[in-house]
């Protein structure tokens, strides 16, 4: 079993490079083209959860036509595809131009963090180019990412490759309780996605009029350290720029601390659905984001 896997991961590795050598033969603009052709192809004949899709967008948006969540759903396609040939086109971009590609709106909030020493987290989500908003933000200031090690070998070993090598360092999650808090008091900033099903071991908080269980992590970590703790989405732009705007969320002190989380990630769901709501196709539907129910 464990032969034919590896025999599996190879063939798929293969199969990316040879897919990364073929978009390279074009221009990035050129590429994209490529791929959205294919996600409507695949909306159609490959519709990989687009029941889900479809079904979690209804419901997120109620007053929404049936015409229209069929074309966000599609657009969902469109704008992952989009994401994906970015990232590949990203070794072929100087420093200079990864740095410059996203516009950061309230920078002072980072600065302000830095001189107070403690460092900060920030979390975002599955929305726009999240790949991007931490290599162009890596090029300004320290920054570690948690990460879940892909289950291809070599796929991890290509995506923490361009990480690494262009803005930042990765934690993997197994790591993460001592590695965020080395990294915080080396004053740097650690960034957390943080919009996925959580199982058991989250806070369930609303988001899109349903309860969703909701990582703690983010929370937790900054409530240690006392440090600060930001919001920050990459929302792709018409002019093939990003724009994130850094939102601080103060640390509450309730003297419960389960109470403290929950309202933190109350407020990173409110403020991510916000996002959402402006740009309904950035955000990354294929998630099984409300996949389990609240206990009684």
């Amino acid at each position: 079993m464990k032969k034919n896997k590896k025999i599996q991961h190879k063939i798929e590795y293969v199969a990316l490079k040879m897919l990364i050598s073929f978009l390279h033969l074009f221009s990035i603009n050129t590429a994209k083209k490529i791929g959205f052709f294919l996600a409507d192809v695949a909306f159609v004949l490959v519709p990989i959860r687009k029941k889900h899709i479809i079904d979690s967008l209804t419901k997120s948006f109620p007053s929404k036509s049936e015409q229209e969540i069929k074309k966000i759903a599609k657009d969902v396609y469109k704008q992952f595809v989009c994401t994906v040939v970015e990232i590949i086109f990203v070794s072929k971009m100087t420093d200079e131009q990864i740095k410059n590609s996203v516009n950061f709106q309230n920078i002072y909030l980072i600065e302000k963090a830095l001189k107070n020493g403690k460092g900060g987290v920030i979390m975002s989500a599955h929305f726009g180019n999240w790949e991007m908003l931490a290599l162009s933000f890596g090029k300004r200031y320290p920054l570690s990412v948690i990460v879940a090690k892909q289950e291809n070998p070599y796929f991890d070993k290509i995506i923490n490759g361009i990480r690494s090598t262009r803005g930042y360092k990765t934690i993997y999650k197994e790591f993460a309780p001592l590695g965020v808090l080395k990294a915080l008091k080396r004053n740097e900033f650690v960034a957390i996605l943080a919009d996925q099903h959580a199982g058991v071991q989250g806070v369930y908080t609303p988001f899109f009029y349903r309860e969703v269980s909701t990582p703690k992590g983010p929370a937790v970590f900054a409530l240690r350290a006392k440090c600060p703790l930001y919001t920050g989405f990459c929302a792709r732009q018409p002019d093939g720029r990003y724009l994130v705007n850094f939102e601080e969320i103060a640390l509450p002190d309730t003297g419960d601390d389960e109470k403290n989380v929950e309202i933190i990630m109350t407020e990173y769901n409110r403020i991510l659905q916000r996002h959402i709501e402006e740009n309904p196709s950035f955000w990354f539907w294929f998630h099984r984001r409300w996949k389990s129910q609240k206990p009684k």
